[in-house]
């Protein structure tokens, strides 16, 4: 590749960054973070892998330790929230496999992204308990996924989501579930 090439590339994900960043301060703003994953699939020019990776770093403005590991959302609908998270020496322990806080960040900031997808406008949720259960070591390449289902009862006071963190053959090595104080206003 000829160093013009390199150079254009090279201004072009800077331009990128600096971009996704003005625009994840000014988005980070919004509540729903189902908009911001429809305004972002919405742009037909970007590349799927390129919205996963503005999306990942929306959220992890709005949530900044989440940037502690390296992680994209790949699926986002409501109710529902997917996403993958590649083994690094930054998440390892000395044991070579994928330490359980970044386990527990993954989880977390997945199976918040659930939960977010099915509150309103004034709805607050905070997390209260996390209960994680470790099956099998983790290494590679990790996905993590989490269902809620649709809240139905406007009067409860707690919610539940468990997030199951599979590696590359499918194996859950992780369960986690997690309880939401929430506080669901009239609309």
């Amino acid at each position: 590749m000829n160093s013009t090439v390199l150079g254009f590339l090279t201004f072009l994900v800077i331009c990128l960054a600096v971009a996704g960043s003005l625009v994840a301060k000014k988005l980070s703003a919004l509540r729903d973070p189902l908009k911001i994953w429809d305004a972002l699939n919405n742009v037909g020019i970007l590349p799927i892998r390129m919205r996963a990776w503005i999306f990942s770093t929306i959220v992890g403005v709005a949530n900044p330790y989440s940037r502690s590991i390296n992680f994209r959302i790949t699926e986002l609908r409501k109710g529902k929230a997917c996403g993958v998270m590649k083994e690094t020496k930054a998440i390892s322990n000395p044991f070579r496999c994928v330490h359980a806080a970044a386990l527990i960040t993954f989880g977390e900031t997945t199976g918040g992204l659930a939960v977010f997808t099915l509150l309103g406008k004034k709805d607050r949720a905070i997390l209260t308990n996390i209960n994680a259960e470790y099956i099998k070591v983790s290494r590679g390449l990790l996905t993590a996924s989490s269902v809620v289902d649709p809240i139905k009862d406007r009067d409860i006071k707690e919610l539940e989501s468990t997030v199951l963190i599979k590696n590359a053959a499918f194996e859950t090595v992780a369960k986690l579930t997690l309880t939401w104080r929430v506080d669901l206003k009239d609309e």
